[in-house]
């Protein structure tokens, strides 16, 4: 790395780390959760550990924080810490030697591009009914709609719930829930009702997607969202896919969406077996864990996932039709017959999976070799 690189990473990595801690609401939540401990190592060991983790990666451990390595409660040795792979090195230094996250960007973070890459793969996914398209909205065979044709295909509809997702959103913000009334559709928290008019005004694009039926076991653990898994796969050097870590995400307090920035819980899978990689759940930050769900009372360690090895080779098979990427975060849900593709991620949050499952350096020790 040259002197002049070196600078430039140094100075990016820096002015990262000043906006995050104080605009990111996730990353400034765990600073303040630090500065309200009253249950932290000393000073001096804080500030050992700190150095000694920044002079690993090369870059600042925000790690440190997300995963409350402060904590008195933290029973990690300095050397399992080492294996928390800081986000800032994965996305700036691993992911790279994988995919070119500008070219992919673009295609699978906008679920409507997304939607049209499902069909030509012929992908098991969630039925879209609708597309919003700058002010155009369309059917699934990309027809325009007016009112008439739009309110026929939501009468059309079966479905008890659709999901209203903007087209680039993630970490399930933005979505949101329309509910059958009456045969008609009422927008989750409101008196509105789901048609064409409320379509149009939105800003921004999206999809319109019909609910989906999980697994009866998956269901047993958090009834109210679709539960679902984030399967990791990788092409190896040799250009063979394989699974490298999975868990499995779950809405909480009400919530009829899954993902962890949302508030929703998260549990390791042991890839092996298909049951609880650990006996509890965690949320995607901070050390508190959950030996139940904290509304329907299921005991994790009594968690399996039912066909795991049928829905390995299922996505093993996909992954290996999906020559876009070489690093893939799969969100998956589980039905009675089988697999349903929710979305594929290129940056998908390493955070989540690390608090599920303990450092992932592992993973990918071959892209070790960069010294930052």
């Amino acid at each position: 790395m040259s002197l002049l690189v070196f600078f430039k990473h140094k100075l990016v990595e820096k002015i990262r780390c000043l906006y995050l801690i104080h605009f990111n609401f996730r990353y400034k939540s765990n600073m303040q959760r630090y500065k309200q401990s009253i249950n932290k190592k000393s000073k001096i060991l804080i500030k050992s550990e700190l150095k000694e983790l920044k002079n690993y990666w090369g870059c600042y451990p925000l790690q440190y924080f997300n995963h409350d390595f402060y904590s008195k409660n933290c029973m990690l040795s300095m050397e399992e810490m080492k294996k928390f792979i800081p986000s800032y090195y994965f996305y700036r230094v691993i992911f790279p030697q994988y995919d070119d996250s500008k070219a992919v960007l673009n295609i699978v973070e906008d679920k409507i591009v997304m939607d049209v890459l499902f069909d030509g793969m012929n992908f098991p996914t969630a039925n879209v009914i609708a597309k919003k398209k700058t002010r155009y909205i369309f059917n699934s065979k990309g027809i325009a709609l007016n009112n008439d044709s739009f309110e026929e295909l939501l009468s059309s509809s079966h479905s008890a719930k659709l999901f209203i997702k903007p087209a680039n959103g993630r970490g399930g913000s933005g979505i949101l829930i329309a509910k059958k009334q009456d045969d008609v559709y009422k927008i989750k928290g409101s008196d509105l009702e789901l048609n064409f008019d409320y379509v149009s005004k939105l800003k921004g694009d999206f999809v319109i997607e019909e609910a989906i039926s999980q697994h009866l076991d998956i269901e047993a653990v958090y009834a109210h969202s679709v539960n679902t898994l984030r399967v990791i796969t990788k092409r190896n050097t040799q250009g063979q896919v394989e699974i490298i870590a999975t868990t499995l995400r779950m809405g909480s307090k009400g919530s009829e969406i899954d993902n962890t920035s949302a508030g929703g819980l998260v549990i390791g899978i042991d890839l092996l077996t298909g049951h609880a990689f650990r006996d509890y759940a965690t949320q995607e930050y901070g050390l508190e864990r959950f030996y139940e769900h904290p509304d329907s009372g299921f005991k994790f360690k009594n968690l399996k996932i039912p066909n795991w090895l049928n829905i390995q080779n299922e996505i093993l098979e996909l992954a290996n039709e999906n020559i876009i990427l070489n690093l893939t975060g799969w969100d998956i849900a589980v039905t009675n017959d089988g697999i349903v593709v929710i979305e594929i991620n290129t940056l998908f949050g390493i955070d989540g999976l690390q608090s599920a499952l303990g450092g992932l350096e592992k993973k990918f020790s071959e892209n070790r070799t960069v010294k930052m």
